[in-house]
């Protein structure tokens, strides 16, 4: 191809390096330095980096409130999220701010967290204290409320003031670590490491894991932030050598970086749920710490599960039976969650009280037991016996709910209160006497509300079929079904029977644990589960069947330990022990996490509301319905996990029910187990690629660094990055190639970078040969010039090439280009 003249003949008179001095003394002036450039240096900015300080702020405060996000699930609701906005926003940008301002940046830090402190001090939970505690330790009470409610459930953990309050607390406390590190320019990128907390916990503690697109925009956020840091730790004026970390300090810092972002991806994508056996012990975010309290969520699984043999309490009574103890009862099955009803109307009492009680005596015996505490007691509600109705040795206020016969005690009245004595009464009754008192009647009672009756939400039917089914073969099972009370008897029995299997781990690895429909769907089809199964499938069965029912919670009766005490005179620790008969006889009782269970109540006339077992292996049938003595047997009881065929057996005489029951299925959209390992690689590949092109912009910025500071390596980094801009497109200098030969042949084939080349040849040859050095005021056109160059040679390279010189820049490959850089490095450090 011939060129023009005038393009042929653009370096005249520069055909052999020997005439080089010459050519530089006939070559145009270097352009003239700006005025502005030779006066006096200006004073300090005011601002330093302000508008990238706010920005990388911003940046971080979106990543933190991205992963809180993801804890929706973890804690229901959204309530406890807006509370969470105004205190990251206003700690990441007022340590921002303040750090981009000269003379403030001491005071950024402290600022921030003077906000941290006024967003906790501020919370709806530390302004409703009633008692007469300092702040701090009406903040420690109300952490240990929180970690209460956050221990003995299973997530989703019910919304309260507490639970959002360690939320904030976690945040902000998270804001002020990542605000620390921000503050260093060579710990910078590990924000992510704090960053990644609450997606993890998200991960572990929820079906569903963190939320790709939490994570997504999280992952944006931290982008953005890393590219704004550059920007960050650079002084008004540019300085001579870079003050941002090392080139080792960032493949390292890099590298945890893609860790934690691959951990994070994995997290959303291999962890939901932990439901097939990662979590052992399921699903409480407290691990072993609090194993023995009794979850209020009919949740009971873990406590089970976690064989914890530490003793909650110990109690004496002088029955000859041990008695179940209530701390909460469940009226409401209608609703998703099944929970306690804290509206109920509340009778508030002070010390030693009898409670008025709607309750029939008839053919009961009275008892007294003496509850005990080791170390104190844990828990503000405080495990009753069924009826009971005198309480003495509470020290302080303590509420009573009439309805559910559950009482709570104030926090001063747990931290004052020893051990606790109480009367209740014990029902004795024959099966032909409750079965005469429910077909006769006995003493009038008020008729439970319409709650007790309702069954939940079930559009396709899907439930009622179940329970139909379940008591059809109930009923056929049974001698007669005619009153209320034999129909209970009937569910009873027949959840007992060898239909069913005693099972503490099947729930949680078939996915059913829990209580709500369509758990008690999933037990009833695959009949393995735990009291808490028992007693919900018992409690829907009789609102089904007609019969008002509710679901108690607390422990089922103690072990003995062996421990006697006899009272008399001088034996008797409590007022209602003195009445007791001297001589009587009180057996000790030990009462362990394991003992956590769940059974029904149901509403029968002339009984009130009657206690049942339907829990093979459990408690203790009561008198009125004791345990069937059929061909059958009892029910099967296994502690441990239970294969399909045996889990799914039925009676040899029943064709239908030997049928292998089947087993649920995967929840929807959840992901199959190669998603996780396809996600994790594709971030491997990513980070993998973007080392190369990282390297090479940051080799670039560095280089600018020092055009834009003139002086004698301003025109060698000139020379290294040029022939790197060629090397990436392609068009590699020779080892003996001199400037001016390169830019001619650069020149041969862009005609349209004919200025261009020009000003930067005459910048490099005028520095190498003459000292004639760039001024920093000529930085600016000439780092233009060398962006032209860039995109120009990168244009003309077709589509695949011009991918593969991005993410394979073939100028770090270059040895004669490393060579440069390692000796113009090792100057700059002599000088």
């Amino acid at each position: 191809m011939e060129h023009p003249p005038a393009a042929r003949q653009r370096f005249p008179g520069r055909r052999a390096r020997c005439l080089m001095s010459a050519t530089l003394h006939d070559s145009p002036a270097l352009p003239a330095p700006d005025p502005e450039s030779r006066r006096p240096a200006p004073a300090a900015p005011m601002t330093h980096n302000l508008l990238a300080r706010t920005a990388a702020a911003l940046c971080l405060a979106v990543a933190v409130l991205a992963g809180f996000a993801s804890l929706t699930g973890v804690v229901e609701g959204r309530a406890w999220f807006p509370a969470l906005v105004l205190p990251v926003l206003a700690i990441h940008l007022s340590a921002g701010v303040l750090r981009g301002i000269t003379g403030l940046r001491w005071v950024a830090y402290p600022v921030a967290m003077l906000v941290a402190l006024v967003a906790l001090v501020q919370h709806e939970a530390m302004l409703s204290t009633g008692y007469t505690l300092t702040g701090f330790q009406w903040f420690n009470a109300v952490l240990s409320e929180a970690a209460l409610q956050l221990s003995t459930q299973v997530p989703p953990v019910a919304y309260s003031r507490y639970v959002a309050f360690a939320i904030l607390v976690c945040a902000v406390a998270i804001s002020l670590l990542i605000e620390l590190l921000a503050s260093f320019r060579k710990v910078a990128l590990l924000v992510i490491a704090p960053l990644c907390f609450a997606p993890v916990v998200a991960s572990l503690f929820k079906q569903e894991g963190a939320g790709i697109w939490n994570l997504a925009l999280l992952l944006a956020a931290v982008l953005g932030y890393t590219a704004l840091l550059p920007y960050l730790f650079r002084g008004g004026q540019p300085p001579a050598h870079p003050k941002f970390p090392a080139p080792r300090q960032l493949g390292f810092l890099g590298a945890t970086a893609l860790v934690c972002i691959a951990a994070m991806l994995a997290a959303g994508f291999w962890m939901p749920g932990f439901r097939k056996g990662m979590f052992p012990e399921g699903i409480r975010p407290s691990g072993d710490l609090l194993a023995s309290n009794v979850d209020p969520l009919l949740t009971l699984g873990r406590d089970l599960r976690a064989n914890n043999g530490s003793t909650v309490l110990s109690y004496y009574t002088s029955s000859d039976k041990a008695p179940y103890l209530r701390t909460s009862v469940i009226e409401d099955l209608s609703q998703a969650r099944w929970e306690p009803n804290e509206a109920l109307p509340k009778d508030t009492y002070f010390g030693n009280t009898a409670m008025q009680e709607d309750f029939t005596t008839f053919n009961a015996n009275e008892q007294v037991a003496r509850l005990e505490w080791a170390n104190g007691i844990s828990s503000p509600v405080l495990p009753l016996p069924n009826r009971s109705y005198f309480v003495e040795g509470i020290v302080g206020n303590w509420n009573w709910v009439p309805e559910s016969s559950v009482a709570r005690l104030s926090g001063d009245a747990v931290a004052a209160t020893g051990d606790v004595s109480v009367a209740y009464s014990e029902l004795d009754l024959s099966p032909q006497m409750a079965r005469n008192l429910g077909f006769f009647g006995g003493v009038p009672q008020d008729e439970p509300g319409e709650v007790y009756r309702q069954l939940p939400e079930d559009p396709e039917n899907t439930l009622r079929t179940s329970l139909d089914g379940a008591l059809d073969e109930a009923y056929t099972d049974a001698d007669s079904t005619g009153s209320d009370f034999e129909k209970a008897v009937a569910i009873q029995d027949f959840l007992r029977s060898r239909k069913f299997v005693y099972s503490e781990r099947t729930p949680l690895r078939e996915g059913y644990d829990g209580a709500n429909k369509r758990v008690v769907e999933a037990f009833l089809e695959r009949r393995q589960g735990y009291c808490v199964h028992f007693a919900s499938a018992m409690a829907l069965m009789a609102r089904e069947a007609g019969i008002p029912s509710r679901i108690a919670v607390g422990y089922a009766p103690g072990k003995a330990n062996g421990k006697t005490v006899q009272v008399g005179k001088d034996t008797a620790e409590s007022e209602l022990e003195s009445r007791l008969e001297p001589g009587t006889k009180l057996t000790g009782y030990s009462v362990t996490g394991q003992q956590s269970h769940s059974w029904p109540e149901l509403y029968l006339q002339g009984l009130g509301w009657v206690p049942f077992e339907p829990t093979p292996g459990q408690g203790q049938p009561p008198s009125y319905a004791p345990q069937e003595t059929s061909t059958a047997g009892p029910a099967e009881f296994v502690d441990e996990e239970v294969p399909t065929d045996r889990a799914t057996q039925r009676p040899a005489e029943s064709p239908e029910a030997s049928a292998p029951a089947a087993a649920p299925q995967a929840a929807p959209g959840e992901p199959a187990n190669g998603w996780w390992a396809l996600a994790l690689l594709a971030v491997v590949v990513g980070g993998a690629l973007s080392l190369a092109p990282l390297r090479r912009r940051h080799l670039a910025r560095q280089r600018q660094m020092l055009i834009a500071a003139g002086g004698e390596p301003a025109a060698e980094a000139l020379w290294v990055e040029l022939q790197a801009i060629g090397a990436d497109a392609g068009r590699r200098a020779g080892e003996q190639e001199s400037v001016s030969d390169y830019t001619r042949r650069l020149g041969d084939d862009f005609i349209g970078l004919d200025a261009e080349l020009r000003r930067l040849e005459t910048a490099i040859q005028a520095s190498f040969y003459a000292s004639r050095h760039p001024e920093p005021g000529a930085a600016k056109q000439l780092v233009s010039d060398l962006q032209s160059v860039r995109a120009q040679l990168h244009l003309s390279l077709p589509l695949r090439a011009r991918l593969a010189a991005a993410l394979f820049p073939a100028s770090l490959r270059t040895a004669r280009l490393r060579r440069l850089d390692d000796s113009r490095a090792a100057r700059s450090t002599a000088s």
